[in-house]
């Protein structure tokens, strides 16, 4: 069967999207986040999802301005009011619910953080807020410039220090630079309230007990000298609840070479002095990712490398095309292998200017293995289904004709196993447009 298209024709520019159930009928809506082209005019566009088809048109939506400053977005539960939003400052956090068609602010906490005051171009951020006492009401995790503060009910319960990513670089301009911590709740904990992981520079600090004031850290150093790039990641490779650390270091640009660590947790807050794995990519700038690919609940390591050797050079300048290396390292037991179990090479229409290269692995066939959607070319998203390994080879399962670049979100939209797919691009061409895909 053919996934249904539908079509959005927005005011640009379009930020971001998200899928909730925000007027409470069961449904999942469409909220999208838009700005001028300047940033500073910032608008909320909900779309209510119908029982016919299309499922979201703009005869059922509504706009709402945002009047405060605002550079962060969260959607948070309180009580039995789910899915309220939050708007953030580096001052205030706003709380908006949703009543009669629109938004009303319920409460605004004053907290000094570590947000911009009113950035240009305002994101959303997914890990915000969670329930880890199991009590109907999200904590939420305010980053600030010395770590977290973890907030109930409108008040800072715990502040948690650690070392973050926090610098001033001279030069033209001087420029302040922070690098948000990871926050990873160990859902699979038996304890209550949950505890909660925060990956800063060079340690993880875990936070747990009453009211998350038990503070537990780990060092992790890195292996070569400050100069290089780094990047980290969370993920549960042995499934034993604890987050296992990837990490990689980058040098050079010519000879480019991407070297990637994994710490692998060994029990209750436990983590080897040395990193049981390690890769080196020459040549390529890698994207990896760590997610569950053959559905057995323990993450699998996938790297993305784009290739900067001469044949590719040659592709991107004569055809207008580039190479993506696809390498999927499974979890074996409490480790990865050395080699990856499957590896092979994509063929796409390399973006223009500031255009993204629209990608996403998920399920979207429903049957529990992961797929992938990609751009193929300028006006054409491919979507391949895996097959029965489960270590991502896949095969052509069918193509959407819309633009190809640009951010794709996915999450569940119909009442069915298949994961649906949102498209929106901030850059490049197609600012106003948003697509669903829905399957």
């Amino acid at each position: 069967m053919e996934p249904e298209l539908i079509t959005l024709n927005l005011v640009p520019v379009i930020r971001d999207v998200i899928v909730e159930d925000i007027n409470h009928d069961n449904k999942k809506d469409l909220i999208v986040f838009s700005s001028e082209e300047d940033g500073y005019e910032k608008k909320i566009i909900i779309f209510y999802q119908q029982s016919e088809t299309p499922k979201f048109n703009e005869k059922f939506s509504f706009s709402f301005q945002i009047k405060e400053p605002c550079s962060v977005i969260f959607i948070t539960k309180i009580g039995n009011e789910h899915n309220c939003l939050v708007i953030a400052n580096s001052e205030n956090l706003c709380l908006y619910r949703f009543k009669d068609n629109e938004m009303v602010l319920e409460r605004t906490v004053t907290y000094p953080n570590a947000f911009s005051y009113n950035a240009k171009e305002p994101v959303v951020m997914r890990d915000m807020s969670y329930d880890l006492d199991n009590d109907g009401t999200d904590e939420w995790f305010i980053p600030t410039p010395r770590g977290v503060t973890i907030f109930k009910n409108f008040t800072p319960l715990s502040e948690i220090d650690f070392h973050i990513f926090h610098e001033i670089y001279s030069g033209n301009n001087m420029t302040l630079f922070y690098q948000f911590p990871v926050i990873y709740p160990l859902k699979k904990s038996q304890e209550n309230p949950k505890p909660v992981a925060f990956l800063g520079d060079k340690e993880i600090v875990f936070a747990y007990g009453e009211n998350w004031k038990l503070t537990k850290t780990i060092k992790i150093d890195r292996k070569n000298p400050e100069k290089w790039d780094s990047t980290y990641r969370l993920g549960d490779i042995n499934n034993d609840g604890f987050p296992d650390i990837l990490f990689t270091e980058t040098q050079g640009t010519i000879n480019l070479r991407t070297t990637l660590y994994i710490y692998i947790s060994e029990g209750e807050y436990q983590y080897p002095a040395n990193p049981q794995f390690e890769y080196t990519i020459k040549g390529a700038v890698s994207l990896p990712i760590m997610k569950d690919i053959n559905n057995n609940n323990k993450d699998d390591l996938i790297l993305f490398n784009i290739p900067l050797g001469l044949t590719n050079f040659i592709n991107f300048f004569l055809r207008g095309k580039m190479s993506v290396e696809t390498k999927v390292f499974l979890s074996d037991s409490n480790s990865l292998p050395l080699k990856p179990d499957y590896q092979t090479t994509m063929t796409m229409d390399a973006p223009d200017g500031k255009d993204q290269i629209a990608y996403a692995i998920d399920d979207f066939s429903g049957d529990g293995i992961l797929d992938i959607a990609y751009g193929q070319s300028h006006n054409t998203i491919q979507i391949n289904i895996g097959l029965q390994e489960g270590n991502l080879k896949t095969k052509q399962w069918t193509k959407v004709n819309i633009p190809a670049f640009g951010i794709i979100r996915t999450s569940y939209i119909n009442d069915n196993k298949s994961k649906d797919i949102i498209i929106y691009r901030p850059t490049g061409e197609n600012k106003e447009r948003v697509d669903i895909i829905l399957f």
